[in-house]
């Protein structure tokens, strides 16, 4: 991008405001590289809603959606809310009212002493759909009975497996589709078609589906088998978090979602997959590395290429000698991480 860049920080709950707090200086950073932006911070999250009973105002939301390019995102869940519905209508009201359909999760083994003999070493990518499935939160609650909605539109789909395909084309590497489409006839069986479709279309590329249980069990035994991963709302979700243990928990997963269709001028949000965390929020426990590494997407993203390398070796290199926080059986503070990482920035 050539105009100068617009961020909205969302701190969120919990430990989301002290990761974040982490990756500012990287932003800061990357403006003294001649990269232009700026950004405006925003109060949504627990502490807002309980005092205000607000959760995203349309109108906050609409700055968001019209104003912004990318929102860097903490986390949000907090048990003063124990429904999390301030959660929901922030979370889910960005993903789905931006169109946010591509949740992109890449899980790379990166040295680590405390890691090493562990955990075999993987290079996945997991492509989430985003805003469909059964988090589109259509149910009900009857006596005896619940029911849970799991939608899927051929856009989304197609939006979402698109953005798999050229991603394994330009990578070389293979792609595979988890689904249940045995059984979820319907819903599956439409990610199976549009799968097909485009496995046609993109004939250089190592295609081919599984169902979700035996993937699970094959990613157990021997993660090194894969490349890319293709999935729905929930099953990617799933898959996501179990791959995410083989590169250290989820302290250092990143993810970064976005519109490939590009509705709207804010076409990305990038965010840490962890939670909020509320049992260590305010004690330093937190590990900064996948808010790092999800701004580093970000940059990417935004076509800052240099930048979002540099940040990544810069975590690669810390984790290499030795910088870990309690999570990765160190001692770190999540201060003293950020600045471990951000000290080997060129």
């Amino acid at each position: 991008m050539d105009h100068s860049v617009r961020i909205a920080l969302i701190p969120g709950d919990g430990v989301g405001g002290e990761v974040l707090a982490e990756a500012l200086p990287c932003l800061q950073w990357a403006s003294g590289q001649g990269r232009r932006m700026e950004t405006i911070q925003l109060p949504y999250g627990a502490d807002h809603f309980l005092a205000t009973g607000e959760t995203l105002p349309e109108k906050a939301f609409q700055n968001l959606r019209d104003g912004c390019d990318a929102i860097l995102f903490g986390a949000v869940g907090d048990p003063r809310v124990p429904d999390g519905r301030h959660a929901e209508e922030i979370l889910l009201r960005l993903r789905q009212g931006l169109q946010l359909t591509v949740n992109h999760r890449p899980c790379l083994t990166r040295p680590c002493p405390a890691l090493e003999g562990r955990v075999p070493s993987v290079d996945i990518e997991i492509f989430r759909e985003n805003t469909e499935g059964p988090y589109c939160l259509q149910g009900s609650t009857e006596p005896g009975r619940a029911v849970d909605l799991a939608v899927h539109t051929e856009a989304a789909v197609r939006r979402l497996l698109g953005a798999a395909f050229q991603r394994a084309e330009s990578t070389g590497h293979s792609l595979v589709l988890a689904h249940k489409a045995n059984v979820l006839k319907h819903g599956h069986g439409l990610w199976v078609r549009i799968f097909e479709e485009l496995r046609r279309e993109h004939p250089r590329v190592a295609a081919r589906g599984m169902h979700a249980d035996a993937l699970l069990c094959a990613l157990v035994q021997d993660p090194s088998h894969f490349g890319l991963l293709a999935a729905d709302n929930y099953l990617g979700d799933l898959i996501s978090d179990l791959c995410a243990a083989y590169i250290g928990g989820m302290g250092v997963a990143p993810s970064l979602s976005w519109a490939p269709h590009r509705p709207f001028r804010c076409e990305a949000l990038a965010e840490p997959v962890h939670g909020s965390a509320p049992d260590i929020a305010g004690k330093g426990l937190a590990n900064p590395t996948g808010m790092l590494l999800s701004t580093a997407l970000l940059f990417r993203h935004l076509g800052w290429e240099p930048e979002a390398r540099a940040l990544e070796q810069a975590v690669a290199d810390a984790l290499a000698t030795g910088a870990r926080t309690r999570d990765l059986g160190g001692d770190l503070s999540t201060k003293a991480m950020g600045r471990a990482i951000r000290d080997r920035l060129p």
